[in-house]
């Protein structure tokens, strides 16, 4: 018989006595011990909440960090090589590490340093940080349990949502039930809760209104979004596993799992895609592949290698103190497992459950049907294993590092060796009191992520709470099967309309408004949960974004219960949004600060850490949205930042002080203001600026606007990039225009129109690329309407004579964005990897010296794969040599 069970725990994780009648009372109720769970639940107890209950269908703390196997850190990224990482590896961070994620990035990678000899014992090429599952959940529960242990928090383990009850609009009761050796029912009443559960699942039984799928173009207007859409479709799930070397050296095959085909794993390997390159599919699809793994002997042949063994390795057994390799296998090129068009022995066992159910989006399916999804995909899962120990290991000439010598790791304690569960990249949306949109972040600078340069976003929310960038990162969510076999037979992934991995967000914030219910009171969003579109879901589900999202919910439920208002009121009032960012980044709270403005420069550790952040997340600066560095240590004068920033606030302190620091100005105004920020009075309940938009839909809350569309916005065009020669390049000397054989001579130019080197004219190149000379007519200038191009690498001389000379080069296209342009003078770089927007060019001047008396200019790179427009050159001999 079904019974109540009102305990918090005598066993591992309690610490509560049994309640003697009715339900559980607490504060704050977090549903999900997941990263953004536990975080929640850590920023909330340092913020003074008495009572903080965590319910989790599982019994790890961390979510895709362990019981997901994540093992190999992705965190926010830009545009490029700019930022902050080791030396050896060009991934960089957008941002210095903050908040609870810093905290704890900082303990794994004190353990790793203790245990493997580094801090990133896997030397990955994806990455760079990396850990063991187990070993980071350990680090979790130690960082946790100081609050568990003086009874702050409560932990239940193994229990899942499955009712609410809702009163006068607040959710007032959560019903669970037991998964395992549990018994009965669990029923908790919070004052406020927290759903940081992988799939929603209190917001989907509280009614709370949310979202899954894609969504149709016409309900937010985003640009890469298609009307026509598929319910099912999700950012694929995938069941990620933990390989490790053979304890005994000896090979450790894993057995072949149900519904093997070594056809389903064409872009596994070189050697997978050579043998079924020629198979015909029912949908379009593309195939690519990597190595496999390194021979022997070139292991640490480079700091890092792209193959399969080394892409997510986690701990390098060559190099660690224990000298036992690790490896996550994560592998979009083959492991993933999209959420539509499921396998015909998939969709009837659905069927057998309820009708429809193999149509039902994978957050709206019961916890049985789930399963029956996740079984086949652990099979998808294991079968790239079997197909790399025994296809690929027969195949490939040297077999020294095999995975055929590596088994399942048994950390996990599972039956079968796998995670408890599935990397999950999408769940539902909380239908909040603002959904993000991809018009309001994505980058401006041209049409994909390659046009992309460093800036803040187009759109930054008054109620911001954390920064945030990276990548609109979709993995294939479309399944093609075998044109002669169909939904019976092998298939792969393909990508769908509008979501891929070619558009790139501006450094951006998350909004407040994100966390709360449009409607439902007593409710907070975490995890995958909160209010944005699901292609801004693709951009904000990484390790560290996830923990933010925790900390940010925990400190909104933090000032909810001490002030006692509903979550709703915090956006709308200076006072309350400032106490919940105070406890997030505050000069007196517990922990590291979180980085709340989208600085690259800042850390931490910075003394105006705090201050500037606070100052720029409330509007107090003045900000280019260009300049992404605050530059703490430059110098600066008061009287600069009193007109800039703080007009009409009018210090005590005499003006005409010696130069400061612009960190130390910072502090100064940040304690001559008060330390507070203010808001104008809403205008209306429903628009708070009056500005006819309601603020469901209104991403600038207190600056009237009209509807934010996303297009280009080409940079202002100055004297060093609109294209035409300025006064600084002098008169004298020569200049080169460079176009096609028909189009008019620019004035004071002389003309190459890319023919071979000619002793006659004493200019040209080495081959002729006469036939890649464009014109746009964009521009009535010639010398910048028109150029030259190559999509490899070319060469053109000149003789000029001996001696040393000041050259000036311009590349870029009137009509089109051009990325990754390179130009090298007499051996000297002097444009590296510049990407140009339609109109706009980048010119540069290099002093070099030329010895044999021909001016060599080289355009493009040799491996190719972008265009380099030349578009015009000028030279001056400053020194003529003997």
């Amino acid at each position: 018989m079904k019974y109540r069970l009102f305990i918090s725990g005598l066993l591992a994780a309690t610490g509560f006595l049994q309640a003697e009648s009715g339900p559980l009372e607490t504060d704050l109720l977090i549903v999900g011990a997941t990263e953004s769970g536990w975080a929640a639940a850590i920023q909330a107890a340092r913020m003074g909440v008495k009572r903080v209950t965590i319910v989790h269908d599982g019994e790890w703390f961390g979510g895709q960090f362990t019981e997901q196997a994540l093992a190999c850190v992705d965190e926010d990224k830009g545009v490029g090589k700019v930022g902050w990482g080791v030396d050896w590896h060009p991934m960089k961070r957008s941002f210095h590490r903050s908040g609870l994620f810093k905290e704890l990035m900082d303990k794994i990678e004190a353990h790793n340093t203790a245990k493997y000899g580094s801090p990133m014992p896997g030397r990955p090429w994806h990455g760079p940080s990396t850990f063991r599952p187990a070993e980071a959940e350990a680090i979790f529960r130690e960082m946790i349990q100081p609050y568990i242990d003086s009874g702050q928090i409560q932990v239940f383990w193994n229990w899942y949502p499955a009712d609410a009850t809702v009163e006068k609009n607040r959710l007032a009761q959560v019903e669970f039930l037991p998964l395992d050796e549990n018994e009965g029912t669990l029923l908790v009443r919070p004052k406020l809760t927290i759903d940081a559960s992988d799939w929603g699942e209190v917001i989907q039984v509280s009614g709370a209104a949310y979202e899954v799928g894609p969504d149709p173009k016409s309900r937010y207007n985003e640009p890469s979004a298609t009307e026509e859409i598929v319910p099912n479709e999700m950012n694929p799930i995938t069941w990620a596993m933990i390989v490790e070397e053979s304890p005994t050296g000896e090979p450790t095959p894993i057995p072949e799992p149900p519904n093997f085909d070594d056809r389903n794993y064409p872009r596994a390997t070189h050697f997978s895609r050579t043998e079924f390159a020629n198979l015909k599919w029912d949908r379009k699809t593309g195939l690519g592949a990597i190595s496999h793994w390194p021979d022997g002997g070139a292991e640490n042949s480079s700091p890092r290698q792209l193959s399969v063994f080394s892409v997510r390795r986690i701990v390098d057994g060559y190099s660690s103190k224990d000298g036992k390799t690790s490896i996550l296998l994560n592998y979009m090129n083959g492991q993933d497992y999209p959420l539509t068009r499921l396998p015909t022995r998939v969709a009837n066992t659905l069927e057998k459950t309820e009708p429809g159910a193999s149509q039902k989006n994978i957050v709206e399916m019961t916890r049985e049907q789930r399963e029956i999804v996740f079984q086949d995909a652990k099979h998808h899962a294991k079968g790239v294993l079997y197909h790399l120990q025994n296809f690929v290991h027969e195949r490939a000439p040297d077999k020294t590092n095999s995975f055929r010598n590596f088994r399942l790791s048994r950390e996990f304690g599972t039956d079968d060796n796998l995670p408890p569960k599935p990397y999950i990249r999408e769940s539902l949306r909380l239908k909040a009191m603002y959904m993000m949109r991809e018009q309001d972040g994505r980058n401006r600078d041209g049409e994909t992520k390659k046009a992309a340069k460093e800036r803040f976003s187009h759109v930054m929310y008054a109620d911001g709470l954390f920064a945030w960038q990276f990548h609109y990162d979709f993995h294939r969510t479309g399944r093609t099967y075998l044109e002669t076999e169909g939904e019976n037979g092998p298939w792969i992934d393909y990508e769908t309309p509008g979501r891929h991995t070619r558009h790139v967000s501006d450094r951006c914030v998350f909004p407040a408004r994100s966390l709360v219910p449009i409607e439902m009171d007593g409710l907070l969003g975490a995890q995958g949960n909160v209010g944005f579109s699901s292609i801004v879901s693709a951009a904000i589900r990484l390790h560290d974004q996830r923990i933010h999202i925790g900390q940010a919910s925990g400190a909104m439920a933090a000032v909810s219960l001490a002030e006692n208002v509903q979550p709703r009121k915090i956006p709308y009032d200076a006072d309350l949004l400032e106490a919940v960012r105070a406890g997030l980044c505050g000069e007196e709270m517990e922990g590291v600060p979180l980085l709340l403005y989208p600085f690259r420069d800042l850390k931490p550790e910075d003394e105006c850490f705090v201050a500037v952040n606070r100052m720029a997340i409330a509007g107090a600066l003045e900000i280019d949205p260009r300049k992404v560095d605050f530059e703490p240590k430059a110098k600066d004068r008061m009287e600069n930042w009193e007109k800039k920033h703080f007009a009409g606030v009018k210090p005590e302190t005499d003006l005409r002080v010696p130069d400061m620091s612009r960190g130390d100005l910072a502090r100064f105004f940040w304690e001559l203001t008060g330390k507070s920020a203010t808001f104008p009075p809403r205008k209306s309940p429903t628009d708070a600026d009056g500005d006819g938009i309601p603020d469901i839909d209104d991403a600038l809350l207190f600056k009237p606007n009209d509807p934010i569309e996303w297009k280009i916005e080409k940079p202002k065009l100055t004297a060093q990039n609109d294209g035409l020669v300025d006064n600084s390049v002098p008169e004298e000397g020569r200049w080169f225009d460079f176009a096609g054989p028909g189009v008019p001579e620019a004035e004071g130019f002389e003309r190459d129109s890319g023919a071979k080197w000619d002793d006659t004219g004493g200019f040209g190149w080495k081959r002729d690329i006469s036939k890649n000379a464009r014109r746009r007519n964009v521009y009535p200038e010639i010398q910048r309407d028109a150029f030259l191009f190559t999509r490899e690498a070319d060469t053109w001389e000149c003789w000029a004579g001996k001696g040393m000379y000041r050259v000036t080069v311009c590349v870029g296209d009137s009509g089109h964005d051009q990325v990754g342009q390179n130009v090298t003078i007499e051996g000297k770089p002097v444009i590296q990897n510049v990407s140009t927007v339609a109109g706009q060019f980048h010119e540069s001047t290099i002093d070099v010296e030329v010895t044999d008396g021909y001016l060599t200019v080289e355009i493009g790179k040799p491996e190719g794969g972008s265009n380099t427009c030349l578009n015009w050159l000028t030279f001056l001999r400053t020194k003529k040599l003997k």
